[in-house]
């Protein structure tokens, strides 16, 4: 009896030593930083594109004398939904608002920062809100994970004064409130991704056309999505229509189980898989929006050091094919101090 407690005991011993390391990584580093920070980017390229592709039918749009009036989309508000765009029906009103919208979505794709962040949430839920018509797809997901962005460092790559701000990190790695923050926001990111795929992979395997893999040649039928007419081509194969449907649902399904492997290659090719699938929808179907914001969210399944890695394989590649020093990340990102956990703040295990 005694070596039944004895063993309860060690076994207590290493659940609270396991969640006590758990906690300190949780609350002494920040995570999943690269990934986050191209999310950002993504949703302000997005927004931007967004206005900027209709921007000479705004009006008829977006506009107070758009064909989906104010009161009607006021009727189609979502409950605690709103939008800026139906404050007022002044046209002034309208051009200030939309444009306020493009600057910020570039200052926040440019800057990011948890105070652009917040404006950039505010924005594009005024613009999606004043008219649901016109939307891609993609949006929920993009009005989702942007409330955990605000709570994270958006701005630690590919930003002005970046390198800096990763400094200040790297120089403060005590436990702080800052820091669970971020890395609860950015796992509840990937947590969401990670459901929308699971959820998607399950009712396309559910489905009749997907079970019998013609749902690829159905699609490329769609009217008003006729992108490219070597797609609809390709579909008449029924072995290559088979074989995509089959593959998109084994990648959406396993999507949940790749982030939680302990290999690195399976996180890798699953989210690269992902990524091409959203290019393909891009330039076959022309939902770039959804496209681009879903590539974003996808680039939050990968750790910091999964980035390292690839940039790693990406330079060496490139100095043995055509020699240089190429990165396609920041020169911090590729530095061998910054490939070391222990000596960079950034590392995401």
């Amino acid at each position: 009896m005694t070596g039944v407690f004895a063993l309860m005991g060690r076994g207590w011993q290493a659940g609270t030593a396991r969640l006590d390391a758990a906690l300190l990584r949780l609350a002494s580093r920040k995570h999943r930083l690269i990934g986050v920070a191209a999310l950002r980017v993504v949703i302000g390229f997005a927004t931007l594109l967004y206005c900027l592709s209709d921007y000479s039918r705004r009006r008829f749009l977006w506009g107070p004398d758009s064909y989906n009036s104010i009161s009607t989309a006021r009727a189609e508000l979502p409950r605690w939904g709103f939008s800026i765009f139906l404050w007022s029906h002044s046209t002034l009103w309208f051009e200030i608002a939309y444009h306020a919208v493009i600057v910020v979505a570039l200052a926040f794709m440019i800057f990011g920062g948890r105070a652009l962040t917040l404006a950039q949430a505010l924005m594009m839920w005024s613009l999606h809100n004043r008219n649901q018509d016109v939307l891609e797809g993609g949006d929920n997901l993009a009005q989702i994970v942007i409330l955990f962005m605000v709570f994270t460092v958006s701005n630690a790559y590919f930003a002005p004064g970046a390198k800096r701000r990763r400094a200040r990190m790297r120089a403060d790695e005590r436990p702080t409130t800052s820091t669970v923050l971020h890395n609860l926001a950015a796992f509840l990111i990937v947590f969401q991704t990670a459901v929308l795929y699971f959820t998607a992979g399950y009712w396309k395997i559910t489905g009749k056309v997907w079970q019998d893999g013609v749902a690829m040649y159905y699609i490329s039928r769609i009217t008003g999505f006729e992108m490219s007419a070597t797609y609809a081509h390709l579909m008449n194969n029924a072995f290559v229509g088979t074989a995509l449907c089959y593959f998109t649902i084994f990648i959406e399904l396993a999507l949940p189980f790749a982030i939680l492997s302990a290999r690195p290659w399976i996180r890798k090719a699953n989210t690269v898989a992902l990524e091409g699938m959203h290019l393909g929808i891009i330039a076959c179907m022309g939902l770039v929006c959804f496209g681009l914001l879903m590539i974003g969210a996808d680039c939050t399944c990968l750790r910091d050091e999964d980035y390292r890695s690839l940039a790693r394989r990406f330079r060496s590649v490139k100095e043995r094919v055509l020699g240089g020093s190429w990165s396609p990340l920041p020169a911090r990102v590729m530095t061998p101090v910054a490939m070391t956990a222990g000596q960079d703040g950034t590392a995401d295990a």
